[in-house]
């Protein structure tokens, strides 16, 4: 792996941390206040470097003269569209998120369609194919915890051992909306199924939005520590939203890839996606892909549990003309406290010529 500078990445995070200060702020919260440049140990943005650090840059268009996304908060409607909970349960629609999933884009409607999920844990992954239509999925739980959505996936299993358990049942099938995801993973000439197809939850859904759920890859401690990738959320879609998710594993936990229904990164997409009230834990390379991302009031907790190795928290492997990721009011933490960052971010070599941009 190797590690790049990632000063721009330190000084968006300094940034970002300053505007979050005000009078209210506890005494032992206050960020520093030196000014420009700051020191070796924290770098402090110019007003003119500062100018790059904000919302309206990471989620610039790649359409020329097209305004910046510019997200409104999540909300719900009285009534949603579908219900995920146990049979029998009164306004019940379907008993497993994914056929929920199939049945609103089955309707081939360019309206956003609602999802609630009833607290509960939902074994298998879920896949949300692209769609005219967006799809917002929210649990109806007192708090994210109380929807668990997931599974274990090795991104160094086999493709016979990876169909078998992302499969049971028939549950992907000729016809189906998400049949091509799975298809395009099964057919795989590789010994193991690879990073691309270790998601439990795994979109391509432009304007998904996530709200009060916890989504995982619960392959945990469970391998050694050496390469396993398992990513618990992967994004491929444009303008996500994501507020109070809980994003557990812990190599690659969060994937935000621009890939079109062939599985495969390109050079035109530009996916943007907001974070915000969410917590993400992993060991390496936790936060990956290629993608614009701004975190806000987000907490990462990196373990090494299964490596006791030093760890990297974030691997860009960005275009050249796309700013990464921006933090507001985040934290990062380390589980054990004495554990180390080998490095706050490394490029990762998903193409053979990536170019980070923090």
């Amino acid at each position: 792996m190797n590690t790049l500078s990632v000063s721009r990445l330190a000084l968006a995070l300094a940034f970002g941390v300053t505007l979050s200060a005000c009078s209210s702020t506890p005494p032992d919260q206050i960020p520093s206040d030196q000014t420009a440049p700051g020191t070796a140990s924290r770098p402090i943005l110019s007003a003119n470097e500062a100018k790059n650090f904000v919302a309206a840059r990471y989620f610039a268009s790649l359409t020329p003269n097209t305004a910046p996304w510019s997200p409104s908060p999540i909300t719900l409607p009285a009534q949603p569209d579908f219900v995920v909970g146990p049979a029998g349960t009164p306004g019940v629609t379907h008993t497993s998120i994914q056929a929920a999933v199939d049945a609103a884009m089955v309707k081939r409607t360019n309206k956003r369609q609602y999802i609630a999920i009833m607290p509960g844990d939902y074994q298998g992954t879920v896949y949300v194919p692209a769609a005219p239509g967006s799809l917002t999925l929210y649990g109806t739980g007192e708090k994210p915890i109380d929807v668990k959505i997931g599974m274990a996936i090795d991104g160094e299993m086999s493709v016979a051992d990876w169909r078998r358990a992302v499969n049971p049942g028939g549950k992907y099938m000729p016809g189906k909306p998400a049949w091509y995801m799975f298809d395009n993973c099964q057919s795989k000439h590789a010994a193991t199924i690879g990073v691309m197809c270790s998601a439990a939850f795994w979109s391509q859904n432009n304007g998904l939005q996530l709200q009060n759920l916890t989504i995982e890859n619960t392959l945990g401690d469970s391998v050694d520590a050496g390469n396993h990738p398992a990513v618990a959320l992967r994004t491929d879609g444009d303008k996500v939203q994501i507020n109070k998710v809980n994003i557990l594993g812990r190599q690659n936990t969060f994937f935000v890839t621009n890939s079109g229904v062939q599985n495969r990164l390109q050079t035109d997409r530009q996916p943007r996606t907001l974070v915000t009230n969410s917590y993400i834990e992993g060991d390496v390379d936790m936060v990956s892909g290629r993608g614009a991302v701004v975190f806000d009031n987000t907490n990462f907790q990196v373990v090494n549990s299964r490596t006791q190795q030093e760890a990297y928290v974030f691997a860009p492997a960005t275009l050249s003309n796309i700013y990464y990721m921006a933090f507001w009011r985040s934290t990062a933490a380390l589980t054990p406290p004495a554990m180390a960052l080998r490095s706050l971010a490394a490029r990762w070599m998903s193409t053979p010529t990536p170019t980070v941009r923090s």
